[in-house]
């Protein structure tokens, strides 16, 4: 009896005494952790997966939550349609979760069909998607369009593939390493000393969408992970704004939270933080080809980011600046691409910097925005309630 007693004395004192530094090494924790944030007070909210957040999903399970509507405008645009061609529609609303309308069904067989040949021919590659087949059309084009091109007479495809027979062959002038065109690129903005001694910039001129309306734009930036931007027009203020690990949208809708990949994809929106460091943003790049823009040659580098999102730049081989950039979200039904074009390129302040930024987006209701600046002021104190969260329309701020 007496043994039992002491057993259970000894386990009580070892259960208090193991809460005990359970409770101080978590005090100690969350006070290096309160030390240690230099930025923000708050981390970063965890994603959810696509079924947690919205109804009757059946065979988009898994796919991250910030994924749902670039998939759906992709979608969209594949076929030429819009959101009511597979949702049902009621009372002027989509009612997305409906099952109403017969094409979401057949939308949910074409999903599963290009995820199994992606699996099974592309091994999970996600090179096939919707378009590969229907080309902005909602019916696949099974055979050519008629009539076919005549081709060239006898007599001149024998002359041409004679000259080309004799035609001494010319070397195809070596393509230069990625770190050639990287630092070439660092140099042509002015260099590495240059980049490193900007901490902050703040941008004001004009965004325009497809129908060229501008409206005013503010920007402002503060390394390493801080950023905001202001969009006025009639209708209201639109933001986006970056603090850290955290990050938020403001439109007529509300506010939401920026969350995985869009959190990302934010940050390097901003253009000091897109085009700044260009190096430091990936894990692996390499020159993949050579093609043209706007009729200039320019060095293609394939890369991989530090969040694994696959990119493509092009860098003019003249004067090595970056004139384009085009990103890929691999999603469950393909990749989607989203450009980036660069031009205008002034200096300030001994840095070289473009002044009209287009992004093309695949979204046939905003397929493209346009930044055109008129100023841009680098290294100035910004006003740090800038970066916190916004304010809900009509909100009380205590």
């Amino acid at each position: 009896m007496k043994v039992n007693i002491l057993r259970v004395v000894a386990l009580s004192l070892v259960v208090s005494t193991a809460l005990v530094i359970l409770t101080r090494l978590s005090n100690a924790q969350g006070s290096r952790t309160q030390n240690s944030s230099t930025t923000t007070t708050q981390a970063a909210t965890p994603e959810k997966a696509l079924e947690q957040v919205r109804k009757n999903i059946q065979v988009l399970n898994g796919m991250p939550q910030s994924q749902l509507y670039p998939t759906m405008r992709f979608m969209a645009a594949s076929l030429g349609v819009n959101c009511g061609f597979c949702h049902a529609v009621k009372n002027g609303q989509l009612d997305s979760p409906s099952d109403d309308n017969p094409e979401k069904q057949t939308a949910r067989e074409m999903i599963k069909m290009v995820v199994k040949i992606n699996m099974t021919l592309g091994k999970g590659d996600r090179e096939v998607s919707c378009y590969t087949c229907h080309r902005g059309r909602t019916s696949p084009q099974g055979f050519p369009t008629l009539p076919l091109p005549l081709p060239p007479p006898l007599a001149q495809r024998a002359a041409v593939a004679d000259s080309s027979s004799q035609a001494s062959p010319k070397a195809r002038p070596g393509l230069p390493s990625a770190d050639d065109v990287l630092n070439r690129y660092s140099a042509a903005i002015g260099g590495k000393s240059a980049s490193d001694r900007i901490k902050s910039c703040l941008i004001k001129g004009t965004s325009a969408t497809w129908n060229g309306q501008p409206v005013a734009y503010e920007t402002g930036q503060s390394v390493p992970d801080k950023g905001y931007e202001v969009f006025i027009t009639q209708g209201g203020t639109s933001e986006r704004v970056i603090n850290g690990p955290r990050g938020w949208l403001k439109n007529a809708d509300g506010v939401q939270e920026l969350l995985g990949q869009q959190l990302a994809d934010q940050k390097l929106s901003f253009p000091l933080f897109a085009i700044l460091k260009l190096k430091d943003q990936y894990s692996s790049e390499r020159v993949s080809g050579q093609d043209k823009i706007d009729d200039r040659d320019a060095y293609v580098v394939s890369a991989i980011r530090l969040d694994n999102k696959r990119e493509r730049l092009y860098f003019d081989v003249e004067n090595g600046l970056l004139r384009r950039r085009i990103c890929y979200t691999r999603t469950m039904i393909g990749a989607i691409p989203e450009q980036t074009d660069f031009e205008d390129y002034r200096e300030v302040e001994g840095l070289k910097l473009p002044f009209t930024i287009t992004t093309s987006f695949v979204d046939s209701r905003s397929p493209i925005v346009t930044r055109k600046f008129t100023e841009i002021k680098l290294n100035i104190p910004l006003d740090e309630s800038k970066f916190d969260k916004p304010q809900p329309k009509n909100a009380t701020v205590p």
